[in-house]
């Protein structure tokens, strides 16, 4: 087992960029939640915490249990976890919970939905208000049962599948036309975009982009239109144009598993990187500013 020292040994910082937080745990997300902080998940504790983005220091948001994975903000303000329910890895927390969605919003946490989901990884506000989330079979590489793509309505409380037979499937980010959606296939080292007009359902447009390094985690878009793509195991964090091409890559170290990316502040010209190991969280300026969250039609 690796020590807190090892750990940090093994984390190089890019150029400019900063540690706002440490030792939160096998930490994911992020999301921002206001101009001056972000959320990050930490799986294996069952917590969400508040990480200012002028580096003072995380404190606790939530106990959820389980395992949290993913985070997205409505538009109402509320915050949505997409909750694996321990699935992932063994969580600290002994707060029970299973497989589901939950929301924290005005210091309550609830459970929206539950029971028709096996282990939420990732999610984002969609154009249509609806938040759409991925769904592991299983939280490894080498899974043999495929997962699936939802879209969960929170005014009607209507779950839709709109894809299945995805292999690992996790991170998501709608593109700068709002109209396609990115998704990371983690085991297949791929990501994929689709066509998701607002009457429903998902359909390949043959873009597709498999990382020399790494495998695919969490995603974030800027307003180039560049996907930014954690690479886990690759321990880093690359940028893709529109055509796929390779626009930007930045290096954290070895060993350290790069897990997620959100942009921040109030202008979005910060560029979060969530780090596992060390229970990381990362700050350096953004190339571009990123795209507001939630999306919305123009």
């Amino acid at each position: 087992m690796q020590t807190q020292e090892t750990v940090k040994s093994s984390l190089q910082l890019p150029p400019d960029a900063t540690v706002i937080a440490d030792g939160i745990g096998f930490t994911e997300g992020p999301a921002k939640i206001d101009d001056h902080a972000v959320a990050v998940t930490s799986i294996n504790r069952g917590h969400i915490y508040r990480v200012p983005l002028d580096g003072s220091g995380p404190t606790l948001l939530c106990e959820t249990g389980g395992g949290p994975n993913g985070i997205a903000l409505s538009k109402d303000g509320d915050l949505w976890i997409t909750q694996n329910g321990g699935t992932a890895m063994p969580s600290r927390s002994t707060m029970k919970t299973a497989p589901s969605l939950q929301r924290w919003t005005k210091g309550e946490l609830s459970v929206e939905l539950t029971g028709t989901v096996t282990a939420p990884s990732d999610c984002v506000f969609g154009p249509d208000g609806r938040l759409w989330f991925t769904d592991t079979a299983e939280h490894a590489v080498g899974e043999v049962k495929p997962g699936r793509l939802h879209a969960y309505d929170p005014v009607t409380h209507k779950l839709e599948t709109q894809m299945g037979g995805l292999m690992f499937p996790n991170g998501l980010a709608f593109d700068s036309t709002h109209d396609k959606l990115y998704v990371a296939e983690t085991a297949t080292d791929t990501v994929r975009r689709y066509d998701v007009p607002l009457g429903g359902g998902c359909t390949a447009d043959g873009w597709a982009v498999t990382l020399r390094r790494g495998r695919p985690d969490g995603m974030a878009v800027d307003t180039a239109g560049w996907l930014w793509i954690a690479g886990s195991s690759g321990d880093n964090v690359i940028a893709v144009d529109d055509n796929g091409n390779l626009r930007h890559e930045l290096l954290f170290g070895t060993g350290v598993l790069v897990t997620s990316v959100c942009f921040a502040g109030a202008e979005l010209d910060r560029l979060i990187v969530t780090v596992a190991k060390g229970g990381t969280v990362i700050s350096l300026p953004a190339v571009h500013p990123g795209l507001p969250l939630p999306v919305t039609t123009l």
